[in-house]
């Protein structure tokens, strides 16, 4: 399914926009600080769903990276979509966090 029928409505998110080994020109969308090291697609998943966006997951490639097919997690859109990307990080970082405690 193409992403153009989401505009407005839907924001897409590839694990390379929140990975910390990831440079901004093969994707990352977000300051080193706030950003999550390898993160999975279980763990946006998960996040999405505590944060209650609806996640959808999708196979598809990332542009930048069109000969690796991989998946993708379509959310709603509450908020804009760097503040959706930030606030995905900042939960999936207190998960491992919490995850490290236990």
């Amino acid at each position: 399914m193409s992403s153009r029928g989401f505009k407005g409505k839907k924001i897409v998110i590839y694990p390379s926009y929140l990975d910390c080994t990831s440079s901004r020109t093969h994707g990352r969308k977000i300051p080193k600080s706030l950003c999550v090291q390898k993160p999975s697609i279980s763990e946006i998943l998960e996040v999405a769903k505590g944060l209650s966006l609806n996640p959808i997951l999708e196979d598809k490639e990332f542009p930048k990276k069109w000969w690796e097919i991989k998946q993708r997690v379509i959310v709603d859109k509450r908020w804009g979509k760097i503040e959706t990307l930030k606030r995905i990080c900042i939960a999936i970082n207190d998960m491992r966090k919490k995850g490290k405690k236990e």
